[in-house]
């Protein structure tokens, strides 16, 4: 299938050559002053392709120098001075890097203990203090990604794995405390950061609760004569049917209840006219059930009888189900008046392609599409 070219984002994913010092099963690319990808193969081959957290890596090249005396390799930028021992696989002994801000010198596998933490993928069943993955970060001066395991990007800008035999991925930024330069340079390699709508930075309101049109409708009046500013209201799970009548668990749907919601355009219009944005939220893991107004067409686009019911698999990296999936399943909705969608979890566990994060791959398509839409 061809791949709809508003899914399509732009990478500049090949390095300048004069950026690469390549020796041996060990490649460094110097992309800026702070920050160098460093990648060991022990069968020589190398990724070039766009990963789905590195887009970009044909940037200007920093200036630097690197010396051989054929038994060491040397990079020197005006931040980082780095030193290999040639022919050996990364490790404390054979990699390291002078960050000249601290006069730290890393050895790769150093332990993060200043990092800042990053990111958790959800907050389910947490209901306490616990552990943040590493982010970029930290008060070492210096924070490492490895990209080993990432997804790639294929010629068509679609969903790849890596080769059988990709390198040790990894990047190393070494930025001593300037964090804005962390950030900068994050941001060259990675993709620079939409400006949200204005709107999101207001009070949102969301409850997991079964309210109805006229329960919200109220809610959000009484916020108003309390004098309580509200920019979003969010409307939870409750909005589409959950007691299906055959293998779906409910969770996941995209037919509105019209028990609760008789007239689901005319209730998105009166939150317009209240100066309020609202959100749907979605579970999508269980895919379409014949329950759903819009399975007949799904099922059709998927080449499954409608008669059969059989249900649609969630197969959000195969393009011809994603098309199908935010044309049928997505847009009718924004089409009345939905400004944007909830994309809740129940999907991690993907087994039609394992490691794979269908969360963050949706995520992404769906700024592609609403880019082209925009």
């Amino acid at each position: 299938m061809t791949i709809p070219a508003h899914f399509n984002v732009p990478t500049r994913p090949i390095a300048h050559p004069d950026a690469i010092v390549q020796v041996g099963s060990a490649r460094f690319t110097v992309l800026t002053a702070r920050l160098i990808r460093l990648e060991y193969s022990p069968s020589g081959h190398f990724e070039d392709r766009p990963s789905l957290v590195f887009w970009n890596r044909e940037l200007p090249v920093p200036a630097f120098e690197w010396r051989d005396d054929g038994q060491t390799v040397e990079i020197l930028t005006g931040e980082l001075h780095l030193r290999y021992r040639k022919g050996t696989p990364f490790g404390a002994d054979s990699l390291q890097i002078h960050v000249r801000a601290t006069d730290h010198i890393w050895r790769f596998g150093d332990p993060a203990r200043g990092n800042l933490g990053g990111t958790l993928r959800t907050l389910d069943q947490v209901w306490q203090k616990t552990p943040l993955n590493d982010g970029l970060i930290s008060r070492d001066g210096w924070s490492v990604v490895d990209d080993s395991a990432s997804w790639m990007l294929d010629e068509r800008g679609w969903i790849a794995p890596r080769a059988p035999d990709a390198a040790l991925d990894l990047y190393f930024f070494g930025y001593g405390h300037d964090y804005k330069a962390c950030q900068r340079d994050f941001c060259a390699v990675a993709g620079s950061v939409p400006i949200i709508p204005r709107y999101t930075l207001g009070n949102w309101w969301s409850r997991y609760w079964k309210y109805t049109a006229d329960d919200l409708q109220a809610l959000m009046q009484r916020f108003q004569r309390e004098g309580f500013p509200l920019s979003i209201c969010v409307i939870d799970m409750d909005w589409h049917i959950t007691r299906t009548g055959n293998a779906s668990t409910g969770w996941t749907g995209y037919t509105w209840n019209r028990d609760y919601y008789p007239d689901p355009a005319a209730f998105i219009a009166w939150l317009h006219e209240e100066g309020l944005r609202t959100c749907l939220n979605v579970h999508p893991a269980d895919g379409v059930y014949p329950h759903e107004s819009m399975y007949p067409e799904m099922a059709r686009r998927m080449g499954v009888d409608p008669a059969s019911e059989q249900p649609i698999p969630f197969r959000i990296h195969d393009p011809e189900f994603a098309q199908a999936y935010f044309e049928l399943l997505h847009h009718p909705h924004e089409a009345i008046g939905v400004d944007f969608w909830w994309l809740d979890l129940q999907h991690d566990n993907y087994p039609a392609l394992p490691g794979f994060a269908p969360m963050l791959w949706m995520h992404s398509q769906r700024s592609a599409v609403n880019g082209q839409a925009n």
